[in-house]
């Protein structure tokens, strides 16, 4: 049945925005997407139910939301005129952030996920120049032309891959990585990252439902991974920090995991930012 749900990477799209969704409808949210429920539709909310450990997927999905928001924000007060979300699957932030009237959004992803997200939204107005393009971004032929079109039509672009890297295997990342430097226009790149998280059972747990779209990428420092190609980190955010932020605590763990945390909060708490955040690099 799980395997039935997510048979490939475009399917992980509706699981995120049922996330989104659910978020949205909290008394307190910590940000509303009004479309999400739409585009996650039936199918999003019963990936959801078969998520082994989604109360403690959900604690990501929400700083990870946030704590791009507040990237974004950091990149536009910087100037940049365009974002380029590269797998942008079925992200809203050009509906529901405020965003600068004048600011160039592009959202480039597999040509059914652009037909499907095109006609959930046909009647809603985004908030800036939105455009989208369907391409194959696996195909490394196809993604050099692209970054060059985009490259040749921007002076200062920020590129967003939230939950892209993760599904690449180690030699991707380090090519697209490479491919993103590469572009002049290119300034600043949004993404996210795990530490030694693929390494954990309950990182094993999920993996459950993900067996048609595998977690791939396992570097253990991937900071260290891509500041090697160039890269210098401008902003880092860490998933503990982020929840204190907005007020939100990540579920308990069962024993033993739960004892070592009482024992050693300050090092279980070093832990636990390094498995997961969100950066912003810059050249």
């Amino acid at each position: 049945m799980q395997e039935q749900l997510i048979n490939n990477v475009s399917d992980t799209a509706l699981w995120i925005a049922a996330y989104r969704a659910l978020e949205s409808e909290r008394a307190d949210a910590v940000f509303k997407d009004p479309l999400a429920r739409k585009l996650a539709g039936e199918r999003g909310f019963k990936m959801v139910e078969a998520t082994p450990i989604k109360e403690h997927m959900a604690f990501a999905m929400v700083t990870r939301t946030t704590g791009i928001d507040r990237l974004i924000n950091i990149a536009i007060e910087r100037g940049i005129d365009t974002v380029i979300n590269l797998g942008a699957g079925l992200d809203t932030r050009p509906y529901r952030m405020p965003l600068p009237v004048n600011l160039r959004w592009v959202e480039v992803d597999f040509p059914n996920m652009i037909d499907y997200k095109n006609k959930q939204l046909e009647n809603e107005k985004p908030a800036c120049h939105l455009q989208r393009i369907a391409a194959d971004l696996s195909d490394n032929q196809e993604r050099k032309r692209l970054f060059a079109q985009l490259g040749s039509t921007c002076k200062r672009a920020l590129i967003i891959t939230e939950g892209v890297v993760g599904y690449l295997t180690n030699e991707q990342g380090a090519q697209l990585s490479a491919d993103i430097f590469a572009t002049q226009s290119f300034h600043y790149w949004i993404m996210d990252y795990h530490g030694g998280l693929r390494r954990h059972r309950r990182a094993t747990d999920l993996k459950k439902i993900l067996t048609k779209a595998p977690l791939q990428f396992n570097v253990s420092d991937p900071i260290a991974f891509f500041t090697s190609h160039g890269w210098k980190v401008h902003e880092n955010i860490f998933l503990l920090d982020e929840g204190d932020r907005i007020g939100r605590t990540l579920p308990p763990f069962k024993f033993p995991m739960n004892l070592i945390i009482k024992l050693f909060p300050k090092k279980a708490r070093e832990i636990g930012n390094k498995t997961y955040g969100y950066v912003l690099f810059g050249k």
